[in-house]
């Protein structure tokens, strides 16, 4: 534990209790500490069944709330808030009061992404938004993925995400819409929510694609994707769509693909620069 400069970084997700998947966790990490040299870094869970399945596991995991109240009892002054999450939902959301929230310890309150309070809490709390906050996001995350994208024509690569009940929900539209004028054969679904797989089926059939790669818009390989995109079951999406195309299935998080994690750690210096703001 390094307390140079009473800095830190708290990267905060859902949460995953698929240890393989777990593992894409660790490549954001090394590119964090390698980018921020000797500032401690910190994991925090916001799922509560995760973290509980994790605990009877011998392998505890903060809640957001416990993790900064961690850091400030140890005396860090200054921590930089990195959301990991894919768009700003509720997820986002309930983080930025969990900050505002620790924010009113001392003191009056500041605007979510940078407070300033007095000595019974921190001196600097600042919050990086998530993957896709801004419209230069949706183009970084186009670009991010061209390796992926098949050279063959008559070959799809379906970006499959979580899919989201919250109002922000018409990100994954919005991304869509921006990778079919990017690309050819690139189109985006959800799981939950709109675009779903009746509409990616649609679009498909609109072209003459004979092959389709499924590939998890989501930071980690974890259940959703093993099951309902990858699954045996005849509803997963392999199962629906191998009746048409030829299917394959790249089970490769956005935390594996380098310039996603680029993307991450550009929020999170902008959040760490203001911890030196008076």
């Amino acid at each position: 534990m390094s307390l140079a400069n009473n800095k830190a970084i708290l990267l905060v997700t859902f949460g995953t209790n698929v240890e393989k998947a777990a593992a894409s966790f660790y490549l954001l990490e090394k590119k964090v500490r390698e980018t921020f040299p000797g500032v401690e870094v910190r994991w925090a869970y916001t799922a509560k069944t995760i973290r509980a399945a994790l605990a009877q596991k011998g392998q505890p995991v903060d809640s957001p709330i416990t993790a900064l109240a961690k850091l400030q009892d140890e005396g860090y002054t200054r921590v930089a808030v990195q959301s990991i999450h894919i768009l700003p939902g509720q997820e986002f959301y309930d983080l930025v009061n969990v900050v505002d929230n620790m924010s009113r310890f001392h003191g009056s309150a500041g605007k979510h992404f940078q407070s300033k309070i007095g000595k019974f809490g921190f001196e600097k709390l600042t919050l990086g938004t998530p993957l896709l906050y801004n419209f230069t996001d949706y183009q970084a995350v186009a670009t991010a993925i061209k390796p992926l994208v098949p050279e063959d024509p008559q070959h799809a690569l379906v970006l499959v995400g979580h899919g989201s009940g919250h109002h922000t929900f018409c990100v994954y539209g919005c991304l869509n819409d921006l990778l079919r004028h990017t690309y050819a054969n690139v189109l985006l679904g959800t799981i939950e929510g709109y675009p779903s797989l009746t509409e990616v089926q649609a679009d498909l059939a609109r072209h003459s694609f004979t092959k389709v790669t499924l590939l998890p818009f989501m930071n980690i390989a974890g259940d959703h994707a093993i099951n309902d995109l990858a699954g045996p079951e005849p509803d997963s999406w392999r199962s629906e769509l191998a009746a048409n195309y030829q299917i394959t299935i790249n089970l490769c998080g956005l935390l594996d693909i380098e310039e996603i994690v680029d993307i991450y750690i550009s929020h999170l210096a902008q959040a760490f620069g203001k911890l030196d703001e008076h």
